[in-house]
This record gives C-alpha cells, sequence and structure tokens, in this order.
C-alpha cells in the first residue's frame, strides 16, 4: 500500500484533536446519563459487569482493551465466536443495545485515552483476527490507522457476524481504501452516514 495522507503528521494531529473534542461531547452529554440508566437494566436482567472488557488489535498490531456495554450473559465463547441471529447468549436488553448499536458507546472512552478514532477499521477480537489473517490478503495492513468506533465497512452494510469468506474479504478491501484515500471530509462523511446505516441494519435484523 502507498503512502496515505492518514500518515501525515500534520493531519494525525488534526484527526487525534477532532477524536478528543467529539468524544468529550458524547462522553459528557451521552454517555454521562446513559451509563446509569443502562448499568441499571443490565443489572436486572443478568449478573456481571455492565462494561464488557475485550482485548482488541489497534495500529500497528498493538493490543488494548476494548469498552462495550455488556449485551450477553456471561458465557466462556464470547471471544471466539461471532454473535448469531437469536443467540441465546443474548440478554432481550442486549438484543436493543446490538440493533442500535448503543453498545459500542463506551468505546469513546477508547477514543479520549488515544487507542482508538472516532473513524477507522473497527477492531476484532484477537482470536478472530488472528483466524483471517493468513486467509485475506492484505488483512494487516488495515491495522496502519487506529481502530475506530464506526467505518467505511459498518456504513456500507458490512458489520455484525461473519458467515462467508467474502464479508470478511469485503470488509478489508474497504478497510484498505478507507486509509489509501482518507482525508477529514471522508471522516465526516462516514460520521453523517453511520446513523441511517446503523438504524437500516437495525430495522433489516429479525
Amino acid at each position: 500500500m502507498n503512502n496515505s495522507s492518514i500518515d501525515n503528521d500534520i493531519n494525525t494531529f488534526l484527526k487525534r484533536v477532532f477524536d478528543i473534542l467529539f468524544s468529550s461531547f458524547i462522553i459528557v452529554f451521552l454517555l454521562s446519563w446513559m451509563y446509569p440508566l443502562f448499568a441499571l437494566i443490565i443489572k436486572l436482567q443478568s449478573s456481571g459487569p455492565v462494561i464488557y472488557k475485550q482485548l482488541r488489535e489497534g495500529k500497528n498490531g498493538v493490543h488494548f482493551i476494548c469498552l462495550k456495554f455488556r449485551s450477553m450473559h456471561l458465557n466462556e465463547d464470547s471471544d471466539n465466536s461471532w454473535t448469531k441471529l437469536n443467540d441465546p447468549r443474548v440478554t432481550r436488553f442486549g438484543v436493543f443495545l446490538r440493533r442500535t448499536s448503543l453498545d459500542e458507546f463506551p468505546q469513546f472512552l477508547n477514543v479520549f485515552l488515544g487507542n482508538m478514532s472516532v473513524v477507522g477499521p473497527r477492531p476484532h477480537p484477537i482470536q478472530l483476527n488472528d483466524l483471517y489473517r493468513d486467509r485475506v490478503e492484505k488483512f494487516s495492513l488495515r491495522h496502519r490507522a487506529k481502530p475506530g468506533v464506526t467505518g467505511l465497512s459498518q456504513m456500507k452494510g458490512y458489520r455484525g457476524s461473519i458467515t462467508h469468506y467474502h464479508q470478511i474479504s469485503a470488509r478489508v478491501k474497504l478497510d484498505r481504501f478507507y486509509i489509501q484515500n482518507w482525508s477529514f471530509l471522508f471522516d465526516l462523511k462516514i460520521i453523517l452516514l453511520t446513523i441511517p446505516a446503523t438504524l437500516q441494519w437495525g430495522l433489516s435484523r429479525k
């Protein structure tokens, strides 16, 4: 992959400033009331922590702890398998969180801390990353950028569980396209189109 404008020091700085400002807004005005409300509902429906912490692979292969609202009953398979439709591990409130992608909102804390960006390739669980690393062409190039709360592949409808090879292959191609063609306006476009794409995806789930 050729050099990308995302690698430029000035662009890296501007992207980081935007990440701090955007994540601060979400944390103060949304997550501040969302956390206690969701915590109560999560605790009423299942035992365990409110926040699910999972090791993920970030920029340049550096591992970090990714945060999500817990949407499943405690189980031993969450790190090793994708969630399926009507998965019995998912709580009733977890179904709502996943369809609306509200389970991802604690990741704005990851953004504020600097191990994620608002926009970038979505981070996969380590074990699933290892499964596809040698199967998908240029898979590791997606780790040239910080992982994002949202990304081009999610905006295009490639989200949720992986059941076919073409799904992961398409995601990786879109991730590489995003990195190669990055611009600040591109990030803004992805952010603006994420909401309708998420709603459309959520409504299509049975």
